[in-house]
């Protein structure tokens, strides 16, 4: 074992340090390696300790507290991907990253099952370690804030000083024990219909979620409730990668209806789209074809969404490859096959948000699936064009425009894209729903030929606390 601290001399630390330089337990078997990466992090600030095989770094974790583990991936004792799991079993939240020299699918998904924080590929630029290392260090400080508000929760310390304060607010749950088992923690997201925190859940062996509590202001109102149970069936029914998973739903007499998803570490596409304003064609397709994988599974089970927009889809990564979409917020989705006496929504009644709604979505009229493929034709317009197709200086004048206008051609704002690409977006966004594509799976092999793996970014964008922001737009056309 070795231990090595940051220079307290001025010249050893660049001034590209990260801010929170962080405790590092690095562990491989390969002496020169170890030694190299040690100094690329030591002399951005952390303070690093070192181990040989994989059961030195199982004691040592025993015996001290790390903000990040960087392991390799094959060692001859115990590999990184056994070691994450031994690991994680000890401390749930611990960020393990790891790192191999011949990857595979089989070792990647394994990393994925127990929680490996990135999954890098030998050989590795020393800058691409130093900011993976300080994004995962980054996660274990927020943990912990959140963990301190708990305890502060728990003792009662917050609540007493939020009373003498006047300060307590009745819609916030932080703090409370929802269903007799998850501690809510910090907000992650609110909007009209309920807000989104982060959990534990406390049975479990603190497992993290996100739980959706719906506004006490609307705990009366049948008809939103009923919506908001909807959802939780309506998602919990669908197994799919590319769609949050509903772990759980309660309404019980003296709490607030509320379900429960699993926790994604991500950044919502608007984010992404506000952050960099156009993407590539390839990038647009590889997005795309996900949520659309998405909606094939949904239109499967007899299900509309009929809110697709850049705020409900988060790219999240997967052993390192980022843009892995997770289609969210179901709580206006319109099930095909309801009786009339379970429809939720009156004829003429407009639900989702206007900018990316199908022409005859946005009159009030029947929809069906073909309305969710005009959603994701908008949003690769804008994806493309930089801006969305449409605008209005009102909602009125917004749903009139998608009605009868016609939006600049792609062709005319991005010149450097393959007019066929143009063509399938623009087919989708066909006025009338008889010249679209037809299901999902129809679109997504139109947009084959520009699909490609190399297309998502590597390098996943700095997460966002909002990804959860739950929506929902009611308004009747008038």
């Amino acid at each position: 074992m070795a231990i090595a601290k940051p220079d307290d001399s001025r010249d050893s630390v660049p001034s590209d340090a990260p801010a929170l330089p962080g405790r590092v337990l690095l562990v491989d078997d390969q002496q020169e390696l170890r030694r190299l990466l040690e100094r690329a992090l030591v002399r951005v600030g952390h303070e690093v300790v070192t181990a040989s095989n994989g059961r030195e770094a199982i004691e040592l974790a025993s015996r001290s507290r790390f903000d990040l583990v960087i392991s390799d991936v094959r060692m001859p004792d115990l590999g990184g991907v056994e070691l994450l799991e031994r690991l994680h079993a000890e401390d749930a939240d611990l960020p393990v990253l790891l790192v191999s020299g011949s990857p595979d699918l089989d070792t990647a998904m394994s990393a994925v099952k127990f929680g490996a924080y990135e999954y890098l590929v030998k050989p590795v630029g020393l800058d691409k370690l130093r900011e993976s290392a300080a994004r995962a260090i980054e996660q274990r400080r927020r943990t912990d804030r959140a963990k301190q508000v708990l305890d502060q929760y728990r003792s009662g310390e917050r609540l007493r000083a939020a009373r003498v304060c006047g300060a307590e607010d009745r819609e916030s749950w932080t703090g409370e024990l929802l269903g007799g088992r998850y501690r809510i923690g910090r907000l992650l997201g609110a909007g009209g219909m309920g807000a989104v925190y982060e959990a534990t859940r406390e049975d479990l062996g603190q497992m993290r979620v996100a739980v959706k509590v719906l506004h006490a202001s609307l705990a009366n109102d049948e008809t939103l409730l009923a919506r908001f149970r909807r959802e939780a069936e309506t998602v919990g029914s669908i197994n799919h990668p590319n769609i949050v998973r509903i772990l759980d739903f309660q309404a019980q007499p003296d709490e607030p209806a509320f379900l429960v998803m699993e926790l994604l570490d991500g950044v919502s596409l608007r984010h992404e789209l506000a952050r960099q304003g156009r993407f590539s064609g390839a990038r647009t397709v590889f997005i795309a074809a996900q949520m659309l994988s998405a909606l094939a599974a949904v239109h499967r089970a007899q299900v509309i969404h009929r809110d697709i927009k850049p705020e409900n889809i988060v790219l999240t990564s997967m052993s390192g490859l980022g843009d892995i979409v997770k289609v969210l917020d179901f709580g206006v989705a319109k099930v095909l096959n309801a009786s009339a006496g379970d429809t939720l929504t009156q004829a003429g009644t407009v639900l989702g948000t206007p900018t990316y709604m199908a022409p005859e979505h946005a009159r009030g009229a029947p929809i069906d699936i073909r309305s969710d493929l005009y959603s994701v034709a908008a949003i690769m317009y804008e994806a493309l064009a930089g801006h969305a197709p449409f605008a209005g200086d009102n909602y009125n004048a917004l749903l009139f425009a998608i009605q009868q206008g016609t939006p600049t051609p792609l062709a005319e704002l991005r010149p450097d894209v393959d007019l066929e690409l143009i063509g399938v977006v623009m087919r989708a966004m066909a006025t009338e729903a008889s010249a679209r594509f037809q299901t999902a799976e129809e679109m997504a092999e139109a947009l084959a030929p520009w699909a490609s793996l190399e297309a998502s970014q590597s390098t996943p964008p700095e997460s966002s606390a909002a990804v959860y922001a739950p929506t929902i737009v009611k308004s009747s056309v008038e």
